[in-house]
C-alpha cells in the first residue's frame, strides 16, 4: 500500500485529488464486441485503473468530485472553516482516498471510555474508494483516531454513515448530514448529549412519525374513522428508512430520530426506497422521488423544517424526554 498525504489548511485545496478524475468505461474483446454489464474504471486519459470491472449498478463517486461537494456545502454552513487543519491522504495511485478536516476553533467536551473527559477539536472524515475495496463512510464528532470498521477511539462521533456504492448512494446527502449533524451538535450539545442517551426503538419511532409528521391533516382524514387511512404511508416508509439508516451506526436513540428528521427535511430531491404494501396487503418496496425545481428548493426546505420544528415539540417527542427524566 502506498500513501501520498497532503497537510494544508483551505477546504477548497483540491491539489491531492486534481488529477483523480475517474470514469467508467464499456468494456470491448480484443474483436470490438461489448461485454454487458462490464465497465473498467479509467482515469482522464483513458489509461485503466489496476481495478476490477464494476457493473452497471455499482455507483462510482470520484474523489476529486466527492470532496469540492463537500468543500462547497461546508462553505455555506455555519462551522468555521477559515481556521482549519485538512489532511488529504491518496492511497494505491488513487484507487482509495480519505480526508481529514479538523476545525481549530470547534472544541468539544467528549467523554472518553473510562469515564473521564477531553476536549478535543472537532473534526470529519471522509472515507472513499473507487475499487469496490472500501464503503463510502463519513465520521463527524470530537474523537483522535478512527477505523474503517465504525470505530472511533479517545471520544465519540455525532455522526456517522456507512454505504456501500450501490446506485442508492448518496455521497451529497451523507456529506450534508454529518456537516448538520456536527453544527447542530456543537449548537446545542447539552441537549444532543441527553438525546444520544435516551433509548427510542424502531416501533416507537413508528408511533411518533404516525402521530406527527406522517398524519394527514385534510378533510378527508379528518373525516374517515379509518385510522391506517389517516397516515401518509408513502411518507412513513421513507422515515422508517431513514431511521434504519442512522440506528446502523448510531444505534436506536432520539438522537438517531433527530438525524432521520434532518436528513428529510434538507434532501428534497434524491430519490428514496420505502416500506410500503399492496393493494393485497402484501409488503413491497417502493420508491419515490420528490421533483422538486432547483428554485423552489429553499422553500421546500424552510416548509420541512418546520414540520421537523412540530415534531420535536410534539407531545408524542416531548413525553420520550420526559420519561428519561422520570
Amino acid at each position: 500500500m502506498t500513501l501520498q498525504t497532503y497537510e494544508h489548511n483551505n477546504i477548497h485545496d483540491m491539489d491531492a485529488f486534481a488529477h483523480l478524475r475517474t470514469y467508467k468505461c464499456p468494456i470491448q474483446t480484443i474483436d470490438g464486441h461489448r461485454i454487458l454489464d462490464q465497465y473498467a474504471l479509467v482515469n482522464e486519459d483513458g489509461v485503466p485503473y489496476p481495478a476490477r470491472p464494476v457493473t452497471a449498478g455499482y455507483k462510482l463517486v470520484p474523489h476529486l468530485d466527492m470532496y469540492r461537494s463537500q468543500a462547497k456545502r461546508l462553505a455555506a454552513s455555519d462551522l468555521p472553516t477559515d481556521n482549519v487543519t485538512v489532511i488529504d491522504t491518496v492511497i494505491d495511485g488513487g484507487l482509495r482516498a480519505t480526508r481529514e478536516i479538523r476545525f481549530n476553533e470547534l472544541r468539544l467536551d467528549m467523554p472518553l471510555r473510562d469515564g473521564s473527559s477531553d476536549g478535543m477539536v472537532a473534526r470529519m472524515d471522509t472515507v472513499n474508494s473507487i475499487d469496490q475495496s472500501w464503503a463510502f463512510q463519513a465520521f463527524a464528532g470530537a474523537y483522535r483516531a478512527y477505523c474503517r470498521n465504525m470505530q472511533v477511539f479517545g471520544g465519540q462521533k455525532v455522526y456517522h454513515a456507512r454505504r456501500k456504492h450501490t446506485r442508492n448512494l448518496s455521497p451529497e446527502a451523507i456529506t450534508q448530514n454529518s456537516i448538520i449533524g456536527l453544527s447542530t451538535f456543537h449548537a446545542n450539545r447539552d441537549l444532543f448529549d441527553r438525546y444520544r442517551t435516551i433509548t427510542l426503538r424502531r416501533d416507537e419511532w413508528r408511533d411518533i412519525m404516525e402521530e406527527t409528521l406522517c398524519r394527514k391533516t385534510g378533510r378527508g382524514a379528518s373525516a374517515t374513522t379509518d385510522e391506517q387511512s389517516r397516515i401518509n404511508v408513502s411518507l412513513l416508509g421513507q422515515m422508517m428508512g431513514r431511521f434504519d439508516e442512522e440506528s446502523q451506526e448510531l444505534g436506536e436513540t432520539l438522537w438517531t430520530g433527530y438525524n432521520a428528521l434532518t436528513a428529510w427535511s434538507t434532501h428534497v430531491t434524491e430519490k428514496r426506497e420505502f416500506e410500503t404494501t399492496d393493494p393485497g396487503g402484501n409488503p413491497r418496496i417502493g420508491t419515490n422521488r420528490v421533483r422538486t425545481s432547483a428554485d423552489r428548493v429553499p422553500h421546500v426546505q424552510l416548509q420541512r423544517q418546520q414540520k421537523v420544528r412540530d415534531v420535536l415539540e410534539s407531545p408524542a417527542w416531548q413525553s420520550r424526554l420526559e420519561m428519561a427524566a422520570a
